[in-house]
């Protein structure tokens, strides 16, 4: 029995209230995950920090999520889904609207904290969604992921937009909008009954699949994707601030690399579940290193398609890494996705120090054009992936 009220066939899962809430809440989590870089960009020219320092404030972010994430799943996979989804984003919505009004360091301590709130919500609301289906697991996956990364794309411009109009004031409008989430939460999603909670320990009997070739080629693509990910939505909006673009430009800049990820995301997962994981990978891999390569010098009409298309396709292994981390340990998926966020986050945020420790000593400009070789490093790991997952099976193999 499922943690969502939707049958097994084809996106039936779409009319489940409990998903469209967990998606919802992840949409505006994201929202004010990746509004935060626009105002982090804010902070920093204000209070005057260095690329290095920007990305160490981003990397204590990323630590408290990452840090938090496995165990808030451990404890989700015992305790239900419930308050860890309503409970993250209430906590986000808490701290950023303080740091919408507090002076500067006080407003940068707060965004640092904001991130255990999205520790809370990631490896639970993953888990809901992915319990949503057996049939279409990776789709349900990914669309969930999809509703994310939209936010992703569209937090940065709304933030943009509001920071020109009103001044940091103005940020406050995106924890005020998130409390229709958070109110969606709280009436649909459930902790399971008494019926689903014998299904769940059952569940957690069923042999791991735990192979250790795919624990490293996992490692290895979550942390250069992650890198080149949140290091192009994190410093791109600092380069064009820097050159003298508006905040709004600089917002557009960080979320059209999620706008394609988003969409990037869902196509990975359908490829997935009809043609395998690697050629799914592979395609976004090799998909992204042209157009990461050459938007920076790009001219500024260019730079928007290219950008997008490089999110497109660096954000198709998504949801596939996620969901191979709930295939090792298929008794501990909420655990599992937190392992796997926590890491990417984790990952993905000390990458984004050493690219600002790079920065520092080149250029911050040619340094993240050339994050593009990460991805054909990554490249390497894609022949140890699982062909298929089967969760469900003590037998399951790649």
């Amino acid at each position: 029995m499922t943690l969502s009220t939707a049958t097994e066939h084809g996106t039936t899962f779409l009319r489940s209230k409990a998903y469209i809430a967990d998606a919802l809440t992840h949409f505006f989590v994201d929202i004010m995950n990746s509004g935060r870089t626009v105002l982090v960009a804010l902070l920093a020219v204000s209070i005057g920090l260095t690329n290095a320092q920007v990305g160490l404030a981003l990397l204590l972010y990323n630590v408290g999520s990452a840090l938090a994430q496995p165990v808030f799943g451990w404890v989700a996979d015992r305790r239900g889904p419930r308050w860890f989804v309503v409970g993250g984003i209430a906590w986000m919505i808490a701290f950023y609207a303080v740091a919408s009004f507090a002076s500067d360091w006080v407003a940068l301590m707060a965004v640092t904290m904001a991130g255990f709130g999205s520790g809370a919500f990631h490896p639970t609301g993953t888990m809901v969604a992915s319990d949503s289906s057996t049939t279409r697991r990776t789709q349900a996956t990914a669309i969930f992921f999809m509703a994310g990364q939209i936010g992703l794309f569209v937090g940065p411009i709304a933030a943009g937009l509001l920071i020109d109009r009103f001044g940091r004031i103005g940020f406050i409008a995106l924890p005020v909008f998130a409390t229709t989430a958070l109110i969606g939460g709280y009436l649909h999603i459930h902790n399971p009954d008494k019926v689903a909670q014998a299904a769940e320990k059952a569940a957690r009997a069923v042999k791991s699949h735990f192979k250790w070739p795919v624990v490293f080629a996992l490692g290895w693509l979550m942390l250069l994707i992650s890198t080149v990910s949140i290091a192009t939505i994190n410093f791109a909006p600092k380069l064009f601030l820097e050159e003298g673009y508006s905040a709004g430009y600089a917002g557009v800049m960080s979320g059209v690399w999620m706008l394609g990820s988003a969409f990037g995301g869902l196509a990975g997962g359908i490829i997935a579940d009809r043609r395998g994981n690697r050629p799914a990978i592979a395609i976004g891999l090799l998909g992204a290193v042209v157009p990461l390569f050459l938007y920076i010098p790009a001219p500024d009409l260019a730079r928007i398609p290219l950008l997008t298309i490089a999110g497109f396709f660096g954000g198709m292994p998504h949801s596939i890494l996620v969901l191979g981390a709930q295939w090792q340990l298929p008794g501990r998926r909420a655990m599992a996705s937190g392992l796997a966020l926590g890491f990417m986050f984790m990952g993905g945020a000390v990458g984004s120090y050493a690219v600002g420790v790079v920065a520092d000593q080149v250029s911050l400009a040619t340094t993240l054009q050339w994050l593009s070789m990460l991805l054909i490093l990554s490249l390497m790991a894609v022949p140890f992936m699982p062909g298929r997952y089967t969760m469900s099976s003590e037998t399951g193999s790649p």
